[in-house]
Formats: structure tokens, sequence, C-alpha cells
């Protein structure tokens, strides 16, 4: 594993203790893009599907993970939180599950950066997916909002 696919995966063990009842794996962490898996058993419901409520935390990990690395990339000491999130869930999901956040647009990046920087406060809304058997099942968007860490 890489370093920053290690350091990633102790940060979230460490400081967001939900990701270790979700038994979720860092696969992929870069600056552009986060990729995650999870095992079905911890996550399983009633349907013996996947849980809405792990599939959309998970979703929200991903996408906190890729505005983390992106900060930290640039030495932010920053508070980042989730503001508001949305998500369509179009197929259950069955088996052990990934999820991809990409930042497909650096002109967002770029404005959220800004507004960190002008006013202490910079929103970014990001998108994560969740595929089943090739197939979109889940389909996340959530607004972060990130803060100069106070000293």
């Amino acid at each position: 594993m890489s370093n920053t696919l290690n350091q990633l995966q102790s940060y979230l063990y460490d400081h967001i203790p939900l990701s270790v009842a979700l038994g979720v794996k860092v696969t992929q962490a870069s600056c552009h893009k986060v990729v995650l898996t999870a095992p079905l058993e911890p996550n399983i419901n009633h349907k013996q599907t996947a849980f809405g409520g792990s599939l959309h935390a998970v979703a929200t990990l991903a996408c906190w993970s890729l505005i983390y690395l992106n900060l930290k990339e640039n030495s932010y000491l920053t508070e980042i939180v989730i503001s508001k999130s949305e998500v369509k869930y179009s197929r259950p999901v069955t088996t052990d599950f990934t999820v991809e956040c990409e930042l497909d647009n650096q002109t967002d990046w770029l404005k959220f950066e800004t507004m960190l920087h002008k006013k202490g406060i910079g929103r970014l809304r990001l998108n994560s997916k969740i595929y089943q058997a090739d197939h979109l099942a889940v389909d996340y968007w959530g607004e972060f909002v990130a803060s100069w860490r106070e000293r």
C-alpha cells in the first residue's frame, strides 16, 4: 500500500471510528480520486442487501477523504464538515461494494480554495458513486465546508 493510502486509512480509523465498524478500506487515494471498499456483512440489512445508511456513510467518507487529501497536500490546517447531502438509490447492493469519488472539475476546486482564503470558509459539492454489476446503484452528492482550524 502506498504511503498516502496507509496514512488515509489510519486517519479514518483513528478519527472517524464509524469507518472501522463499516469495514472501510482505502484502495486508491490521490488528490484526484479516492476509492473506498466495504464488505457487505457488517453493512447488511433485513433484506440481505447493503443498508442505505451504510452506503450513504461510505459515500460521504469518500468525498470527505478527497477534500482532506487536497487540503493536506497544500498544508492547510482546516476543519472539514458535511453541510448537506442527497442520495439516489437506484438498485440494491447485494455484494461487497466500492465507492469512487473524483475531483472532475478543477475550476470548482479553485473557487473553493479562493473562498477559503478570502472568507475563511469554502464550500465544495462532490459526487460519489457505487456500482452493482456495472450498473449505477447509488448516486451521492454532498456539499462540504472547510474552515481554518483554530490554533
